[in-house]
Protein backbone atom coordinates (compact mmCIF):
# COMPACT_ATOMS: atom_id res chain seq x y z
CA UNK A 1 0.00 0.00 0.00
CA UNK A 2 2.63 2.41 0.84
CA UNK A 3 4.45 1.92 -2.48
CA UNK A 4 1.45 3.03 -4.41
CA UNK A 5 0.98 5.56 -2.26
CA UNK A 6 4.16 7.92 -2.20
CA UNK A 7 3.65 8.05 -6.34
CA UNK A 8 0.46 9.29 -6.13
CA UNK A 9 1.24 11.97 -3.65
CA UNK A 10 3.46 12.80 -6.08
CA UNK A 11 0.62 13.04 -8.89
CA UNK A 12 -1.08 15.47 -6.83
CA UNK A 13 1.85 17.64 -5.47
CA UNK A 14 2.46 17.99 -9.06
CA UNK A 15 -0.71 18.64 -10.31
CA UNK A 16 -1.64 21.22 -7.37
CA UNK A 17 2.07 23.13 -8.05
CA UNK A 18 1.05 23.54 -11.90
CA UNK A 19 -2.74 24.78 -11.38
CA UNK A 20 -2.01 26.91 -8.18
CA UNK A 21 0.96 28.41 -10.42
CA UNK A 22 -1.73 28.68 -13.54
CA UNK A 23 -4.25 30.42 -11.49
CA UNK A 24 -1.76 32.76 -9.56
CA UNK A 25 -0.46 33.78 -13.09
CA UNK A 26 -4.00 34.53 -14.43
CA UNK A 27 -4.81 37.00 -11.45
CA UNK A 28 -1.16 38.31 -11.86
CA UNK A 29 -1.83 39.12 -15.42
CA UNK A 30 -5.09 40.62 -14.66
CA UNK A 31 -3.87 42.95 -12.10
CA UNK A 32 -1.26 44.23 -14.36
CA UNK A 33 -2.96 45.14 -17.00
CA UNK A 34 -5.59 46.52 -15.16
CA UNK A 35 -3.18 48.71 -13.71
CA UNK A 36 -1.72 49.32 -17.08
CA UNK A 37 -5.37 50.80 -18.08
CA UNK A 38 -6.30 52.65 -15.51
CA UNK A 39 -2.97 54.44 -15.95
CA UNK A 40 -3.49 54.63 -19.39
CA UNK A 41 -6.59 56.54 -18.80
CA UNK A 42 -5.51 59.08 -16.26
CA UNK A 43 -2.32 59.99 -18.02
CA UNK A 44 -2.88 58.84 -22.10
CA UNK A 45 0.62 60.65 -23.48
CA UNK A 46 2.73 58.59 -21.16
CA UNK A 47 0.89 55.44 -23.22
CA UNK A 48 4.31 54.12 -24.29
CA UNK A 49 6.08 53.97 -21.11
CA UNK A 50 3.29 52.87 -19.23
CA UNK A 51 3.40 49.76 -22.00
CA UNK A 52 6.38 48.99 -21.65
CA UNK A 53 6.49 48.86 -17.66
CA UNK A 54 3.56 46.75 -18.54
CA UNK A 55 4.96 44.38 -20.94
CA UNK A 56 7.88 43.95 -17.95
CA UNK A 57 5.26 42.53 -15.36
CA UNK A 58 3.68 40.54 -17.67
CA UNK A 59 6.82 38.67 -18.61
CA UNK A 60 7.75 38.49 -15.00
CA UNK A 61 4.50 37.13 -14.27
CA UNK A 62 4.50 34.49 -16.97
CA UNK A 63 7.98 33.43 -15.78
CA UNK A 64 6.55 32.05 -12.56
CA UNK A 65 4.47 28.69 -14.34
CA UNK A 66 7.13 27.74 -16.49
CA UNK A 67 9.56 27.69 -13.47
CA UNK A 68 6.62 26.05 -11.36
CA UNK A 69 6.41 23.71 -14.76
CA UNK A 70 10.02 22.52 -14.67
CA UNK A 71 9.89 21.98 -11.22
CA UNK A 72 6.62 19.74 -11.86
CA UNK A 73 8.18 17.80 -14.78
CA UNK A 74 11.38 17.20 -12.40
CA UNK A 75 8.91 16.41 -9.72
CA UNK A 76 6.76 14.00 -12.00
CA UNK A 77 9.75 11.92 -13.62
CA UNK A 78 12.20 11.56 -10.84
CA UNK A 79 9.51 10.57 -7.80
CA UNK A 80 11.57 11.28 -4.88
CA UNK A 81 14.83 9.74 -5.92
CA UNK A 82 16.31 13.35 -5.64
Amino acid sequence: MTSNLIPALFDIAVALLLGLAAVGSGVGDGLVMSKYVEGVSRQPEARGSIFASALLGVALVEAFPVIALAFGIIMLFTKGVL
